[in-house]
């Protein structure tokens, strides 16, 4: 499979950090503690302890530390039926670059230094908090060991599945934090850790969120996703809804990213009105955010309140004309969702492209994020930051572009598939002249959250369909869904 690459910039703008921010301080406080650990240093004082492939049972038992090394777990490579043997970890050869890096370039180590005093203090003062860069780079080695754990709380688990933004989330946006983060060679070592946080997920190894008592197939988290899936928690199964294997420890999925990218059985995706052309199904399993009408192809692009930039968002291709003037459908797709995408339409495709997300501290087109997160109004504290950044977000992340020529009236429409942070990418597994139905796979979402869009050209009237009773925006819709009806213009 060929993935979108995922650039540092896209994990800088504040659009993830929810509003409690004690949330990412309590998860990164945590992080920090187990990391300290594991890299053979005291989890208060940061004094070392034990030195790189010592047994740290062993070099606990002669210190005051009282830790539970089952707490470690999670960020080990222990498969099922593996002994439990918990050693002081080097740093990983990327992550000792990154870091060697940082001390050989003035500039660079000067803002890795003066962040650290320019961030603001937490809010709970007794929880662990980031002292330096060393620890950063500890953070960021321990992590390339762990997979996006499973969550009740909406919030926690947004943290858990972005958890470099949460490690950076109080430095990113300070003055010396725009320095370091922009830097290219920073950027380019960023690219590095995620290729190969990327590479575990996609290995045996990261199953171990799986089949743990609170992990993603533990009998709540199978609950929340029955539920999710739009079943009833108490009556339906997840094998009803998804393909699995039950009787193995991790339901036959073979790392993380195979359960993330689960399958549904193809009654839970059969789209409806199959060959009704006037009707447009729903390309994902997701929340609808937003429509957008009368869409103009270079208005300037604010957080709020503006119209999106078809440029932007189109990465300047040459069919953005087509669209100017016409409607947008955007949805959100949250970690328990289904993460594959379905056609909306029956057609043929014109071209896919792949679009990498902004790279340049200062591009002309696509300003940098900081730029943003150091713009909001006081009035914007009080709105949802995840609802409020998605507009924006869909100019200038990792995105698959996937253009239909649709029967008519639909015609000439485009697939949008957006890879939010730095998690998240996509992968397009059709091609040029490719024939499509209604419920044709497109592609799929990998390893983290995203959110897609649906736009339409100019002369089309596009209505939203009400969801059993209520409105289309703000509902959750399953995939194959009817969510819009289109006719001509006369």
């Amino acid at each position: 499979m060929s993935y979108t690459p995922l650039t540092m910039p896209e994990i800088t703008v504040g659009r993830w950090l929810p509003k409690d921010p004690a949330v990412v301080e309590a998860f990164v406080s945590n992080l920090l503690v187990h990391s300290r650990v594991i890299h053979g240093r005291h989890p208060k004082t940061c004094v070392r302890f034990a030195e790189v492939g010592e047994n740290l049972e062993t070099a606990i038992s002669r210190t005051d530390i009282q830790f539970d090394l089952n707490r470690l777990r999670c960020h080990y490579r222990i498969t099922v039926g593996q002994e439990q043997v918990y050693t002081v970890r080097a740093l990983h050869p990327i992550v000792q670059e990154f870091q060697d890096f940082i001390e050989s370039e003035v500039v660079v180590y000067t803002a890795f230094n003066e962040m650290f005093e320019q961030a603001p203090p937490p809010q709970n003062p007794d929880q662990e908090k980031i002292k330096d860069y060393v620890d950063l780079m500890e953070m960021i080695d321990t992590n390339l060991s762990t997979a996006p754990k499973y969550s009740d709380d909406p919030v926690s688990a947004m943290v858990a599945g972005v958890p470099y933004y949460g490690i950076i989330s109080r430095f990113c946006n300070t003055p010396a934090g725009y320095i370091a983060f922009t830097h290219p060679g920073v950027n380019e070592r960023f690219y590095r850790v995620f290729t190969e946080w990327h590479r575990f997920l996609t290995k045996p190894e990261s199953t171990s969120v799986l089949n743990t008592t609170d992990g993603w197939l533990s009998p709540d988290a199978l609950k929340a996703i029955v539920k999710s899936s739009g079943g009833d928690p108490d009556k339906d199964t997840f094998e009803s809804f998804f393909e699995c294997n039950p009787d193995d420890p991790t339901y036959g999925f073979n790392c993380y990213d195979d359960f993330f990218v689960k399958e549904l059985h193809p009654r839970h995706r059969t789209p409806v009105f199959p060959d009704d052309p006037t009707i447009v199904n729903s390309a994902c399993w997701s929340t609808v955010h937003k429509l957008y009408y009368s869409l103009k192809e270079t208005d300037r692009f604010w957080i709020k309140n503006t119209p999106y930039s078809l440029n932007n968002i189109l990465a300047k291709d040459e069919l953005v004309d087509t669209f100017v003037g016409g409607t947008l459908l955007q949805a959100i797709l949250d970690a328990k969702d289904y993460h594959r995408w379905l056609s909306p339409v029956n057609g043929t495709v014109v071209k896919t492209r792949l679009i990498s997300g902004a790279t340049y501290r200062d591009s002309p087109s696509v300003p940098h994020p900081t730029y943003y997160a150091a713009r909001l109004d006081d009035d914007d504290k009080d709105l949802d930051v995840i609802s409020r950044s998605q507009d924006f977000v869909s100019n200038v992340s990792t995105r698959a572009l996937i253009f239909i020529q649709a029967e008519e009236p639909v015609g000439l429409m485009c697939f949008v598939g957006v890879g939010l942070g730095e998690v998240s990418t996509c992968n397009v597994i059709v091609e040029q002249g490719q024939k499509l139905c209604k419920g044709t796979e497109l592609g799929q979402f990998h390893f983290g959250g995203s959110t897609h869009c649906l736009i339409f050209r100019r002369g089309l009237t596009v209505k939203p369909l009400d969801q059993d009773g209520e409105d289309l925006v703000g509902s959750k819709v399953r995939v194959g869904k009817d969510i819009l009806t289109v006719t001509k213009q006369n």
